[in-house]
């Protein structure tokens, strides 16, 4: 399991790097994001906060028509949101 949480970091600080890209990198962070969320998952299926953020993420889907506007905050938000949840978690193994 620490295996696998180690590659749950890497993945998670690899779409913050590609944060860098600017416009271009969000879609990989949100791929890359959406992955490790999905590992996470696997990993402790008893966190709700994790439940969240698919919530989250679902909603913002629903509801982007396609243009960059102040609903953009929303998947940057949860970039960190993200991040939160999966150090919180190892503070706790």
């Amino acid at each position: 399991m620490k295996t696998t949480f180690k590659v749950l970091e890497i993945i998670n600080i690899a779409a913050l790097m590609f944060l860098l890209l600017g416009g271009y990198g969000i879609a990989f962070t949100g791929a890359l994001q959406v992955l490790a969320a999905i590992l996470f998952v696997i990993l402790f299926p008893r966190n709700k906060l994790i439940y969240i953020y698919f919530g989250l993420v679902i909603l913002f889907f629903l509801i982007w028509n396609g243009e960059f506007t102040w609903l953009f905050l929303l998947p940057i938000s949860l970039i960190f949101f993200l991040t939160f949840i999966i150090y919180n978690q190892k503070k706790k193994l």
